[in-house]
C-alpha cells in the first residue's frame, strides 16, 4: 500500500486498499491521477477512481465533483471527446473550468465473454456487487476525495446506474454533501405501470440469485452492436438474436433506440436509450461517432445483484436506498428524458422534500442517453450542469 493513504484501507465499509497510483498529463493545463484500488480477495473485486483537475488550481475554489460511472462502465465514460482532445471531453471541460473532478468506476469484470460461463473465471463473487457495495465504493471514494480536500462536501451523481449509485450513497450519508445530479437513474416511482413492469423482474432476480447466478452476459450485446456498426456498418450482426439479414448498423439502432424484449435491462416498459429513425437508419438526437466511442468500454457481463436492486426498488418492494432522502438538505439536479425512467424521475423528485433546491431539466423529446450523445451535447448535458454547479459556488 501506498504510505499515506494507507490509513484508508480497513474501513468501516471495507478493506479497501489502493495498488497503484498513476499520473499523467492528457492537457498541458491538466492533471490525471488514476487510482487503481482492491476491495477483496478476488481479481475481480478491483475499481478504478480517476482525478482530473486544473494544474495550479487552489483548492477550496469550489467543492469537488464525484461522478459515478453507469452500469458496467469505468470512469472513461466520462472522457470520451469525439474531437480527440481530452480538454474537450465531459471530465476535460470541468476541470478546465476549475472544478475538482472524480471519477469513479461501477464494478466490472473486464472479462472475455464466455470467461463466466466456461469456469475461466470464478464470477460468484459478482453475487456482492449491489448497490450497498457500490455505494461502500462511493465512501471510499469520499474518503480518498477528503484526504486532499479536508472538510469537503462534495457534490456527487452520475448518469443512469451512477445516479443510483449516487442516490444510495447519499441516503446513506445525506450531511456529507452539498449536491447531487440524478441523470436518469432512481430507485423510486409511484408509477402503477412502471411498478408492474419491475415487480416481475424483481422476483425473476430474486429466485436467480437464489440458485446461484450471480451475472448477466447479455449486457456484451450493446458494446457488440456498437463496436460492429463502428467497424462494418453493414456487416451481418454475428448473433442470432435478431432476423436474418441483420446488419451491424440495424442492429445497433434496435439495441439503442426499440424498447429491449422483456426480461432485458429495462426500467421502464418503453425505454429506449437513443431515439432512432429506422426508415433512415440513423440516430435522430445523438451523434453516433460520439456513442460509439463508448462500445470498447462496455464490460461483457453485468452484476444481477445490481439489476435486481433497481428492480425491486422501482417495484416497491425495497426502499433501502431512498428511506433516507428526506434528510438531504443541500442542492438537487435531476435529468428528465421522455422514453428513459420519465415519470419515476418526477416521482423521485418528490423525495427530496427538504432540500435547499431542486432544479429539473427535463427534455420530453429524448431517449435516455440523448442528452449525452447528444450533437450538441455541451447544450443539454454540460451546460445545465455547469450553470448548477456555478449556482453552488
Amino acid at each position: 500500500m501506498l504510505g499515506w493513504l494507507g490509513f484508508l484501507a480497513g474501513s468501516a465499509f471495507g478493506a479497501y486498499d489502493i495498488a497503484s497510483v498513476e499520473v499523467t498529463r492528457p492537457h498541458p493545463s491538466l492533471e490525471r491521477v488514476v487510482y487503481e484500488v482492491d476491495a477483496g480477495d478476488s481479481p475481480l473485486d478491483r475499481f478504478s477512481i480517476i482525478h482530473v483537475s486544473k494544474r495550479g488550481a487552489g483548492r477550496g475554489c469550489s467543492e469537488p465533483v464525484i461522478l459515478f460511472s453507469p452500469f458496467t462502465f469505468p470512469g472513461e465514460f466520462y472522457e470520451i471527446s469525439e474531437t480527440g482532445r481530452y480538454a474537450k471531453s465531459a471530465a476535460g471541460e470541468l476541470a478546465m473550468a476549475g472544478h475538482d473532478v472524480w471519477l469513479v468506476d461501477q464494478r466490472r469484470t473486464e472479462l472475455p465473454p464466455g470467461a463466466c460461463e466456461s469456469g475461466a473465471a470464478d464470477c460468484s463473487v459478482m453475487a456482492d456487487w449491489g448497490f450497498d457495495t457500490l455505494s461502500n465504493d462511493g465512501l471510499f471514494a469520499l474518503a480518498l476525495v477528503r484526504s486532499q480536500n479536508p472538510g469537503a462536501r462534495p457534490v456527487i451523481g452520475g448518469f443512469s446506474a451512477g445516479a443510483n449509485t449516487a442516490m444510495a450513497l447519499v441516503n446513506r450519508a445525506p450531511r456529507a454533501f452539498s449536491g447531487v445530479f440524478l441523470y436518469e437513474g432512481t430507485f423510486y416511482t409511484e408509477d402503477p405501470e412502471i411498478a408492474a413492469h419491475n415487480g416481475a423482474i424483481c422476483s425473476n432476480l430474486e429466485g436467480a440469485l437464489a440458485a446461484g447466478s450471480t451475472y448477466d452476459p447479455s449486457i456484451a450485446v450493446l458494446g457488440l452492436a456498437l463496436r460492429g456498426a463502428a467497424a462494418e456498418p453493414q456487416g451481418m450482426f454475428p448473433l442470432p438474436i435478431f432476423p436474418p439479414g441483420t446488419t451491424n448498423q440495424l442492429a445497433m439502432l434496435l439495441v439503442f433506440g426499440a424498447p429491449p424484449p422483456p426480461g432485458a435491462l429495462a426500467p421502464t416498459p418503453s425505454f429506449v436509450r437513443a431515439v432512432a429513425d429506422f426508415e433512415t437508419q440513423s440516430l435522430v438526437y445523438s451523434d453516433q461517432s460520439r456513442l460509439e466511442l463508448v462500445g470498447p468500454l462496455f464490460d461483457n457481463y453485468g452484476s444481477l445483484a445490481a439489476v435486481r436492486d433497481l428492480a425491486c426498488g422501482l417495484s416497491g418492494r425495497d426502499a433501502s436506498h431512498t428511506s433516507n432522502l428526506s434528510a438531504f438538505r443541500g442542492d438537487v439536479l435531476i435529468y428528465v428524458e421522455g422514453t428513459g425512467f420519465g415519470p419515476a424521475m418526477f416521482d423521485t423528485a418528490g423525495l427530496f422534500d427538504r432540500a435547499a433546491s431542486v432544479t429539473i431539466d427535463h427534455n420530453p423529446e429524448l431517449g435516455e442517453a440523448d442528452v449525452y450523445f447528444n450533437v450538441h451535447w455541451k447544450q443539454t448535458f454540460l451546460g445545465p450542469f455547469t450553470r448548477w454547479l456555478r449556482q453552488k459556488i
